[in-house]
């Protein structure tokens, strides 16, 4: 049986028009021909080389050729880079960089994927520092939350959890040396007085710090009285008797607490009373009385037994205690804590740091919160924090209303707004909602869809990474929720 062998043929660089159509007449007569035996085809090669015998089976080398028997040209080939992609299979994106915080495996293009707000914003790859993180239960959102937090501390960052109704952050915090955790609930010793000025900023003066504390009571005074009685707005008489009330018990007391404002309203000057009438802040006095006599007492209605500590690791207002206890009183808790916990961390004069809004979907659905994210997402590089809001899914906004609603657009938007999102698996029926807000591509929904426990979709600007994240030991140990899997 004779032998044959086959070639691929490539085009010499400088061939002139006139060579190639002779190289492709030559080329097809050699198609046409009887196929030659190898040793007739070793008898050719010998009469083309000279008779040299250093040439075998598959000759020599020479320019523009093969390793072959014989001397071939083949027609170059034009093809699409989507077809040629099959011919380099191995190329990846480049990555973000080693600088910032080791979550994981990058699995598409298996290097470590690091990743630090500040680090990415300055590179140019986002243009906020905000960060979202959604993923169904026990698919590892708190996990890569709680390992971007206590990896970033390790690194000089610094940390706030406004509320944390769980408890989960609670074992993080002692666990990292310097942490803090101030506890809130009934029957706690603890008290925060949300009325407290914080810190003040070096920039601003005597007249503006004034301004700024007296902006900041006023507005938790009015979100805390909208909180009691949805969808009754303050009267322009009780806003009046509201701003007199504040200002006496300021007068009364450089820094006032909610019980010293009640009796102010309860119980007007005679001045306020010539303004408004003696009942004038009566209703503003009985919505605000929960917060000092009823579910929340003893929590918000004294000085503060504890203060901010700008120089520890983290801070982490534990509102577990709290389980159990209505809607409302988790919102007027939400609210007092918060806003005690946003005087201290929005400070220019501070570090970098990472406030954490765990269960966000019930933030998102006060509007008090809502308003107080929103300014703070707007404002974040002033501040120089990184918001990192976590929740279950999209569809939660269906709690705050329906397509139309004002509230659910402006949640909404805080998640569209953050420039880095991170998706970890979700169920077929809510990826629609998730591909329109966070803006996954088709392919991009497959892959959510099938992610494997511990691995998300991490969407860095324009740029879509599927990460691992990694934990050790001693961290699952502290991080671990859901009986201590992720």
């Amino acid at each position: 049986m004779n032998k044959h062998v086959a070639a691929v043929s490539i085009a010499p660089a400088g061939e002139t028009h006139n060579q190639r159509q002779e190289r492709l007449r030559r080329e097809r007569s050699l198609a046409t021909a009887p196929r030659l035996s190898l040793r007739e085809l070793r008898a050719q090669q010998a009469a083309e080389t000279g008779g040299s015998a250093s040439a075998g089976d598959w000759g020599k080398r020479e320019g523009a050729t093969l390793w072959g028997p014989h001397r071939v040209h083949p027609a170059p080939h034009r093809a699409s880079t989507l077809t040629m992609a099959a011919a380099y299979p191995f190329l990846t994106e480049s990555g973000l960089g080693s600088e910032g915080t080791y979550i994981g495996t990058d699995l598409f293009g298996s290097g470590a994927f690091c990743y630090d707000p500040w680090v990415m914003y300055d590179k140019g790859f986002i243009s906020g520092p905000s960060i979202v993180v959604i993923g169904t239960v026990g698919t590892g959102k708190s996990m890569c939350g709680k390992s971007l937090v206590t990896r970033s501390i390790t690194l000089g960052r610094k940390a706030a959890v406004a509320s944390d109704p769980k408890g989960e952050w609670v074992p993080v915090a002692n666990a990292i040396p310097g942490g803090k955790v101030i506890s809130v609930g009934p029957g706690r010793a603890t008290r925060v007085n949300p009325l407290d000025a914080g810190p003040r900023s070096s920039e601003l003066s005597d007249a503006q710090w004034l301004a700024v504390v007296r902006q900041r009571r006023r507005y938790l005074l009015v979100a805390l009285v909208s909180l009691m009685r949805p969808g009754v707005p303050l009267s322009p008489v009780e806003h009046t008797a509201l701003d007199m009330a504040l200002t006496d018990a300021v007068a009364a007391n450089s820094t006032p607490t909610l019980p010293i404002v009640l009796e102010y309203l309860l119980n007007p000057t005679p001045a306020t009373a010539a303004l408004v009438g003696p009942k004038g802040g009566t209703g503003v006095g009985h919505s605000l009385r929960r917060t000092v006599s009823g579910d929340l007492e003893g929590m918000f209605d004294a000085p503060s037994t504890v203060a901010f500590d700008a120089d520890a690791p983290i801070m982490v207002m534990d509102t577990s205690a709290l389980i159990g206890a209505s809607e409302q009183a988790l919102s007027l808790a939400a609210a007092c804590g918060a806003t005690w916990l946003e005087a201290a961390v929005t400070n220019p004069d501070g570090a970098k740091r990472i406030v954490v809004y765990d269960e966000g979907w019930r933030m998102l659905a006060d509007p008090y919160m809502l308003a107080k994210m929103s300014e703070q997402w707007r404002l974040a590089r002033s501040y120089g924090i990184s918001n990192l809001l976590i929740m279950h899914k999209i569809a939660d906004l269906n709690e705050i209303g329906d397509s139309t609603s004002g509230l659910r657009q402006k949640a909404l938007g805080l998640l569209t707004e953050a420039d880095t999102r991170v998706i970890y698996r979700q169920k077929h029926d809510a990826m629609r909602l998730t591909k329109e807000a966070l803006g996954l591509t088709e392919a991009e929904c497959v892959h959510v869809e099938k992610l494997p426990k511990g691995v998300g979709l991490w969407k860095v600007g324009n740029r879509s990474f599927i990460v691992a994240n990694q934990v050790t030991t001693d961290e699952l140990a502290v991080f671990g929720t859901d009986e201590r899997m992720l």
